[in-house]
């Protein structure tokens, strides 16, 4: 919840004043806006589980001005089913579970690591119908709230 709060209040106004120097277009910022306004809650739930992008899902909603509800109601599901999942592997590998976990976390690090570049390959070579998408969704320049 603080990494969302954090991502919209410093990470937007940041993204739009300084987004151009790392490649970042307004077509570009609409467009990451108009995925987390249509699949956050995927993403969100996704994160929970893969280990460092848990820490900075929040943080990429809240810039991506991910509505507050759509986040909270995502993070609520997502963290319970992870707590429960967690909890109840634990309990039913007893003490191997502490050696399953390094394996597991590298494996969804590694599975994580070819969704996002299939996912990024697919919208680079989508990306201006995307792009024209999210701006029939979301008409206009963006505007610091």
């Amino acid at each position: 919840m603080i990494g969302y709060v954090m991502g919209r209040e410093l990470g937007y106004p940041l993204v739009l004043q300084y987004g151009k120097y790392v490649g970042l277009t307004e077509g570009r910022i609409k467009l990451a806006q108009y995925l987390f306004l249509r699949h956050g809650g995927k993403i969100i739930f996704m994160a929970q589980f893969v280990p460092v992008l848990r820490s900075f899902a929040g943080l990429l909603a809240g810039a991506n001005v991910m509505p507050w509800r759509n986040f909270l109601f995502a993070n609520a599901i997502s963290s319970s089913v992870w707590a429960i999942s967690y909890g109840y592997a634990a309990y039913w590998a007893g003490r191997e579970f502490e050696h399953l976990v390094g394996h597991l976390a590298i494996f969804l690090v590694i599975i994580t690591v070819i969704v996002i570049i299939a996912i990024g390959i697919f919208v680079h070579r989508r990306e201006a119908q995307l792009i024209a998408e999210a701006e029939r969704a979301m008409p206009g320049p963006l505007k610091l709230r």
